[in-house]
Parts: C-alpha cells; sequence; structure tokens
C-alpha cells in the first residue's frame, strides 16, 4: 500500500460518521492484538481531556517526557496542517512510509467489521488504532494521548493511563455531550480510572465539584489547580514537588496553567525529572495555537479556537501581545454546530473588518451566511472565495487574525505555503 492509498483509505472512511462508544474500539483492540499495547508494563499513558487547552496540554506533556529520556509517542485531535500530525513519535509526525505499512496491516481488519454486529469501523477509530500499532511497532515508554470528544465514550478510553488530566470545561458540542456544564464535566470526567490520579484544571466550582465526586466513587485521587496545584511566577508547587522556572514556550495567556497540568500530572505518575519538565515546558510547539507568521509584509495570527470560552482566551492574549489598542482584519469561517454570535462577541472591539472563506470540510458553515451573522454583531465583513486573495486585500498596518476553526487555520497554512 502507497501513502496516497493509505489516505484515500482512511479519508473514505469519513462517510461513515462518528461514533462515540468503546465497545466496537475494545473490539477492535482485541481483534488487532493490541491488548498490551494500550496500557500496563509494556508503556504508559498520561491521558488528556478538556474543552480547551487539551492540545497544549498534551504537547507539553510529550515534550517533557522526551526531555527526560523517555521514547515518547504522542496523539493529537484534530491536525491542522497534515494528517500525520494525529500520530507521532519522538516529537516527528509519523514517517508516510510508516503510515501506509500500519494502515496495510489494519485494513484487513477493520473491513471484516462491517460483517459483525458493530458494523464497520469510524475514521478516528481506525487512526486511534494506528497510533496505538506504531506506537508498539517503535517501542514507546509513554504517550500523551490527547483525547478526540468528551471522554467517557471516546475511543481513546481503551487505554489504561498512568494520569489523567481534565484541563478545563465549556458549552460545546453541545448536541452530543450534553446542554449543561455538568453534563458536559460529567462525559470529560469519563477518562477517570479507579485508583489513577487526575489533575483537574480551572473550570466552574460546578463542573469541578461533578468531576471531584466522580474521583470519588472511582477511588482515583484528584488534585486541582488554585489548590493541591500551585503556580506563583513559575514556579509549580505541587504534592510531588516543587518546579521553579516552568516557563511555557506556547504563547497566550493559558499555557502556564496547561503547562503545570502536564508537570503535575507526570510527577503524580512517577517522572521526577525536574529539568526535563522545564525543558519541556520551555521547548514544547504546536500548530494553530496563536501561531504568528509573516506573510508579503504582514503579520497573521492563526488560532484554532472555536468556542466562546477559547474566544475570550484568544482575545486576552492578543491584548497582551499586541496591544489593546491594536485592531485586527478577521479571516474568519466556522464548522456547523458552533453558536456564531456567541463566539465572535468577545472579539469585537478588536475586530476592523472581517472576510469569511470557505472551509473544505463536510460540516463547514457557508461564508455568505457567517458574513451576515458578523454584520449583525456590528462587524463590516463580507465573504470571499479565496483564501490568499481575502489575505492580500487587507491593508498592511493591520495584522491579520485567522480564527474559528482548526481546519481553517490548516487551509490558511497550506495556502500560505
Amino acid at each position: 500500500m502507497t501513502y496516497t492509498e493509505a489516505l484515500a483509505y482512511i479519508s473514505g472512511l469519513e462517510t461513515r460518521g462518528w461514533r462515540l462508544g468503546l465497545d466496537r474500539m475494545a473490539a477492535f483492540v482485541r481483534a488487532a492484538g493490541l491488548e498490551s499495547a494500550v496500557g500496563g508494563s509494556n508503556r504508559k499513558f498520561v491521558h488528556i481531556a478538556g474543552t480547551n487547552g487539551k492540545g497544549s496540554t498534551t504537547a507539553f506533556a510529550e515534550a517533557m517526557l522526551r526531555a527526560a529520556g523517555y521514547r515518547t509517542g504522542a496523539f493529537f485531535s484534530p491536525f491542522v496542517v497534515d494528517i500525520r500530525e494525529r500520530v507521532q513519535f519522538g516529537g516527528e509526525l509519523i514517517s508516510r512510509e510508516d503510515l501506509a505499512a500500519v494502515t496495510a496491516e489494519l485494513q484487513p481488519i477493520a473491513e471484516a467489521f462491517t460483517e459483525t454486529e458493530f458494523g464497520g469501523i469510524s475514521e478516528f477509530e481506525f487512526k486511534t488504532a494506528v497510533g496505538f500499532q506504531y506506537w508498539e511497532k517503535m517501542q514507546a515508554e509513554w504517550v500523551a494521548l490527547e483525547v478526540g470528544l468528551g471522554g467517557r465514550l471516546d475511543s481513546t478510553n481503551v487505554v489504561q493511563p498512568a494520569a489523567t488530566i481534565i484541563v478545563s470545561i465549556g458549552l460545546d458540542h453541545m448536541h452530543i455531550l450534553g446542554d449543561t456544564i455538568e453534563k458536559i464535566a460529567a462525559e470529560k470526567a469519563g477518562i477517570i480510572k479507579p485508583g489513577i490520579p487526575v489533575i483537574v484544571g480551572v473550570m466552574s466550582p460546578s463542573a469541578r465539584d461533578v468531576i471531584l465526586e466522580i474521583a470519588r466513587e472511582r477511588g482515583a485521587p484528584a488534585f486541582c489547580f488554585g489548590e493541591e496545584i500551585r503556580l506563583n511566577d513559575g514556579a509549580l508547587e505541587c504534592p510531588w514537588g516543587t518546579v521553579a522556572g516552568l516557563r511555557p514556550s506556547l504563547p497566550g495567556v493559558h499555557q502556564p496553567h496547561n503547562a503545570a497540568l502536564a508537570a503535575a500530572a507526570l510527577m503524580s505518575a512517577g517522572v521526577n525529572d525536574l529539568r526535563a519538565i522545564r525543558a519541556g515546558a520551555e521547548t514544547a510547539w504546536l500548530p494553530g495555537r496563536f501561531h504568528r507568521v509573516e506573510f508579503e509584509g504582514r503579520t497573521i495570527i492563526l488560532d484554532g479556537a472555536h468556542n466562546p470560552d477559547a474566544a475570550s482566551a484568544l482575545a486576552e492574549t492578543l491584548r497582551r501581545e499586541f496591544s489593546p489598542e491594536t485592531r485586527f482584519h478577521l479571516i474568519t469561517n466556522m464548522l456547523t454546530g458552533h453558536d456564531v454570535p456567541a463566539f465572535y462577541h468577545p472579539l469585537t472591539e478588536q475586530i476592523e473588518n472581517a472576510t469569511v472563506v470557505p472551509i473544505d470540510f463536510f460540516r463547514a458553515r457557508s461564508p455568505e451566511d457567517v458574513a451576515q451573522e458578523l454584520v449583525q454583531l456590528g462587524i463590516a465583513a463580507q465573504a470571499q472565495t479565496d483564501i490568499l486573495a481575502a489575505i492580500r486585500a487587507t491593508r498592511k498596518e493591520l495584522p491579520v487574525l485567522v480564527t474559528g476553526s482548526n481546519y481553517l487555520v490548516g487551509a490558511v497554512l497550506v495556502a500560505l505555503g
């Protein structure tokens, strides 16, 4: 199987849709002989859920483990530019050759499921299994594993982790996870395992209470940021020790919090190399998280924020990294299922005008519809069919902000070369 054939097979699974539930994924793991690959003596996982910040926290955890000398895997959801971002080893994307080889190994096993009561394997289930197979092949010692959606029924939840992290809880994917903060918190808390420490980030008291109750029921020790875990001027204090000089590489007002959660989780699981924890915080990188590029004399900020909490954090970071008075030209669009007015409201004072461009994804919103909703918010907006033309039409003295979807960020990065 070639790399092109592997991509075609994986993308073809999109038509099967998204399926929450662990029964089929667990059966797929057994059929592929991957029981030992999902945790235990062979491999340790730090499993990371949350509405916002889970990708950055995953990047910090992997970089810290790699700096400590471990053979590391990582799994990110979603990818930004290249599907191979999903599955990584040693800080590098899975190679095209390895992706093709692993896909060829798993394809017949996956296709056999179409004749069972479980039905055909979904795209996300297949990509998750690619990770398990690849990390087994590469003899990864630790994997930083980002949840896809929710937690309780996400296909990554077949692992037995050494530590879990719930970074944040916000209102997102409500049509799937529930229409209240408490319901969403319960879904995210589904990754908590009996006896395994869970690190809890900053969130509303109602969300935290749900998580702590589930942890108590399962006998999982829980440690909360701001209580057992504290961060003061770069000094992390937690029950397993103190790390001075924790300086995250990723920009954003929330990144010190995310780096602290990653460090605390690893320390709770016995990773005590404080030098490596500091080094990992300083070297972690992830595309599409306040990602700054220069293009034809323009400064462009790309950020995959797509819900109101993320938009608020982005607005605060823009004020800190530029100035409160700086205005931006917005290049944007969103996927269906997201609340357009709620997302853009925190950014309205910083937007000079907006251009809405198409996203090549089956759940993308119509640029014309989003532009109309922006106009109703008081933002001068127009639709444009070409991304590069939209960027080149901006005034060079205004920085450009690209946000609203990771898929959009990826499309813009590709267009920029």
